[in-house]
């Protein structure tokens, strides 16, 4: 999606790129092959019973998750046609096209996702939303990231990206606490889940993302405005970087059965949060918040990591330095959240 936005975007409006169709092509073919995983996770688990390809015909032509995919394949032969024959001279219809197409296909795994079997059309609406501001966020800032030739015309880049970039922020949020609502009872109470655990530590990850997106927003302005010769480059790639270990973290969890209904039970506790509250957990259990020295220790850490993720901004310290960084100050805020948490 990324790419067909750049491709509208005038050329005094963004620093010059370079976009491989080999790369083009390996997203349209793998987009059917991960969201063919639910429709093999279904099938597999009723092939005892009628057999492998009899329970895939099953999927395919009866189940709602089967179904969307179909037309998830439809739209992605299709996307990969248009990409293979696109023509250089044709660079406008190709990216509305392009554009168009990526939509459809959005709405097709929206259409198979868990929040729409809950409730059909907040479920599809918000997922949709969710997946399209993402998209639209993550896919410039990869392309920006890792296409990029050069970082001329970054202020006038800046002027119309921050905004953008926000806006789906906010969207993505929105949409994202529809879903929550609709996907989980309880959102502290699903902690004690590995699917609620996963929902926490993506949502952890996104405090740095924001922080980035802050510091690429408005501290690299100020610096390209005072030095020309800086170079935000390796700062996008650090955004995508972290923007990259949330999607793995949601592949994870979301072929996880969401916290609805009477899910809790003592067999499916998260092996991660039995790591740290062995106690006897039911159906009736909740969580409470209980804060100790350990909270406290916890909470200056994180403090300390955000002044030492500062610093090695200033400092002009390697991307891989700040993702560690990165990743210490989310490890250090799930341990003090972790640690206060008590099971009644």
């Amino acid at each position: 999606m990324g790419s067909f936005i750049l491709l509208l975007v005038p050329s005094k409006s963004r620093p010059d790129i370079k976009i491989p169709k080999r790369l083009l092509l390996l997203s349209a073919v793998t987009l059917p092959v991960f969201a063919f995983i639910p429709v093999l996770d279904i099938t597999l688990y009723i092939a005892p019973r009628l057999g492998l390809f009899e329970s895939l015909k099953i999927v395919l032509t009866t189940y709602t998750v089967g179904t969307a995919w179909d037309f998830t394949l439809l739209g992605s032969i299709v996307l990969v046609l248009l990409i293979a024959f696109a023509r250089s001279t044709e660079k406008s219809s190709f990216a509305i096209l392009g554009a168009l197409l990526t939509f459809g296909i959005m709405l097709t795994i929206a259409w198979s996702s868990h929040a729409s079997s809950i409730n059909a059309i907040v479920g599809i609406i918000s997922h949709f939303i969710h997946l399209a501001a993402v998209s639209i966020w993550v896919g410039i800032l990869i392309i920006i990231g890792w296409c990029s030739v050069n970082h001329k015309n970054w202020l006038n880049y800046l002027s119309w990206f921050s905004m953008l970039a926000f806006g789906c922020l906010f969207a993505t949020a929105f949409s994202g606490l529809l879903m929550t609502d609709a996907l989980v009872d309880n959102y502290i109470d699903s902690w004690m889940v590995s699917y609620g655990q996963g929902l926490l530590i993506k949502h952890l990850f996104l405090l740095p993302v924001v922080f980035y997106a802050l510091v690429n927003g408005f501290i690299v302005k100020y610096k390209i405005s005072k030095d020309a010769a800086f170079n935000p480059i390796p700062w996008i790639r650090l955004e995508g970087f972290i923007l990259f270990v949330i999607f793995m973290i949601t592949a994870v969890f979301a072929i996880q059965s969401p916290p609805h209904g009477h899910y809790l039970t003592s067999d499916a506790v998260s092996p991660l949060f039995r790591l740290f509250h062995d106690d006897l957990i039911d159906a009736g259990s909740t969580i409470g918040f209980v804060v100790n020295i350990s909270t406290v220790a916890f909470f200056f850490l994180s403090i300390l990591l955000v002044g030492l993720m500062v610093i090695s901004f200033f400092k002009k310290a390697s991307i891989t330095v700040s993702f560690l960084l990165s990743c210490l100050f989310v490890t250090s805020i799930y341990l003090m959240l972790m640690v206060t948490v008590v099971v009644r």
